[in-house]
């Protein structure tokens, strides 16, 4: 009876797994690289900028700024890097409508980003557990997660000027 129970609990809890993985649950989470949206042809840019991309931002930057509490962390440098996709694709939108001069403010913040994810990379701050240390270099990634947040409003504003 003592190696029946515990037997027969291990038994359950692989039929309560198997149950819950045959109901459209997928095994893993993918990484938010593999959900990111296919870029636009900066031949067909489109009107406007800030209307096409705040879906897009939003989605890669859904739980950044949670998952960036841990810069060291895999789900952080995913993010980071899903969200450095998008902006690719964006710059080159904006190149297509006129650059700098017709997105004086967006540019800027995504220079910003850029220089971020620059230090990010030079100090190895992904798997890197003194990356956590809030006194770390590795905590400019805010400039990231806060400003892929706020990039469809600074979008908007240039495309009102």
């Amino acid at each position: 009876m003592h190696r029946i129970l515990p037997t027969l609990a291990a038994a359950l809890l692989l039929a309560g797994a198997a149950t819950a993985c045959s109901e459209g649950q997928p095994d893993s989470k993918p990484t938010r690289q593999s959900a990111t949206p296919k870029a636009s042809p900066s031949a067909t840019a489109p009107d406007k900028l800030a209307d096409y991309y705040k879906d897009k931002l939003d989605a890669v930057s859904d739980g950044s700024i949670e998952n960036c509490q841990t810069p060291s962390s895999t789900p952080c440098s995913n993010d980071i890097g899903a969200i450095m996709t998008v902006i690719d694709d964006l710059e080159r939108d904006i190149d297509a409508k006129g650059g700098a001069s017709a997105y004086p403010t967006s540019t800027q913040q995504i220079a910003k980003m850029r220089a971020a994810q620059q230090e990010y990379e030079d100090n190895v701050c992904e798997g890197n557990p003194a990356s956590d240390d809030p006194n770390s270099d590795c905590w400019g990634i805010v400039n990231i997660t806060l400003g892929a947040t706020t990039l469809s409003m600074t979008l908007s504003t240039d495309e009102l000027t």
